[in-house]
């Protein structure tokens, strides 16, 4: 369980850090970590297809893999590097199948993949979590965007039951297609948010 008070987990990166994304992989996030946070000991991203494919009525996703990214300084050292990943059907407020859940290691600003057994077709929602099940600080602590632009979909739970939504985007990643195929939408809420981020 996390000890720290909610204020007090999450922090400010002095030198915003690049953690560079692809064409291939479905993102909320802006391409850059400016906050890291020990909130939770359930974070995550909730993927809803209709945000990436808007055009399209996607229906079903096949996962590949899924990338979380973490952001370690000295000053806040973790406790652990180790977390359990899992890509669960659903949403965090009606989860449905967990079709992968496995331990991973963090390195810092790296991404850590989470894979499934075999690639897996979820609905038109999922989620990735990091569950810091290893840790008594909530470590390893994850990478965060700090543009609020589009939707909410990254979220914590710090208490059983409670799903607490984060104000911008964790840098968790998914590899995949849906069924049918169908080319990533070019206004997908990460590639809206890196221009506007960048404009002057």
């Amino acid at each position: 369980m996390n000890s720290c008070v909610f204020w007090a987990c999450i922090f400010l990166v002095t030198v915003p850090a690049a953690a560079s994304g692809t064409d291939d992989l479905l993102q909320y996030d802006d391409g850059t970590a400016d906050w890291f946070t020990f909130e939770g000991g359930y974070r995550g991203t909730w993927f809803h297809l209709d945000d990436f494919y808007p055009d399209f009525d996607a229906s079903k996703f096949v996962v590949n893999y899924a990338e979380i990214w973490f952001f370690h300084v000295y000053t806040n050292p973790w406790d652990t590097s180790d977390f359990i990943g899992e890509i669960t059907d659903g949403t965090p407020y009606s989860p449905g199948t967990i079709f992968a859940s496995d331990t991973g290691t963090a390195s810092h600003l790296a991404p850590s993949y989470i894979y499934p057994v075999a690639p897996c077709t979820t609905g038109t929602d999922f989620t990735v979590t990091e569950i810091t099940a290893f840790s008594t600080i909530g470590a390893p602590s994850i990478a965060s965007d700090i543009s609020p632009a589009g939707p909410q979909r990254s979220f914590t739970v710090t208490t059983p039951g409670t799903i607490d939504i984060w104000q911008y985007d964790f840098l968790v990643r998914v590899n995949g297609y849906p069924v049918p195929p169908v080319e990533l939408a070019r206004t997908t809420w990460a590639s809206l948010k890196a221009t506007f981020s960048t404009a002057p």
